[in-house]
């Protein structure tokens, strides 16, 4: 049997109605407080952006009492702003620090699983063709730039 006692599936029961209440309740509370959340859109961008910035600085050094993490959300935010004027995309450095880790780990297993050997990467028939299709996916901007680039020389001779 899953339950041992009456105890243990009355609790789960009980956190079971508690949630199903609290859906209900948030649901009642989002419907008549909509009108009075809208009203935010309705603050200039300026302020808005001030308060969200206050608000982050202040949750950051809360929760661990550090000005360090205070420090890494102004150096991010300065590098996401510059990112932004130099029309950078932002997501692939997203993207590269979630997923950076996970492939550094797995990178290292697999060489220590070759013993050293990188040429593991390009051995089997499925591993050639992604790094293949990796390569050319990468070279493809610089081969249209080139491409690019000699159409308008071809046009202005």
């Amino acid at each position: 049997m899953l339950f041992e006692d009456a105890s243990s599936t009355l609790m789960v029961y009980t956190i079971l109605a508690s949630m199903f209440a609290s859906v209900i309740g948030m649901c009642l509370l989002g419907f008549f407080w909509i009108r009075v959340v809208v009203k935010v859109l309705t603050i200039p961008q300026g302020i808005l952006s001030t308060i969200v910035v206050m608000f982050c600085l202040v949750g950051a050094y809360a929760n661990r009492n550090s000005m360090s993490d205070v420090w890494m959300i102004v150096i991010f935010g300065v590098l996401g702003y510059v990112f932004e004027k130099f029309k950078f995309p932002i997501s692939p450095m997203v993207l590269g620090a979630i997923l950076g880790p996970i492939g550094e780990t797995a990178f290292m297993r697999s060489m220590i699983g070759s013993g050293n050997d990188w040429t593991v990467f390009f051995k089997g028939p499925i591993c050639g063709t992604l790094m293949v299709g990796s390569l050319l996916a990468l070279s493809y901007p610089l081969l249209q730039e080139f491409r690019t680039a000699w159409r308008r020389r071809a046009a202005s001779a």
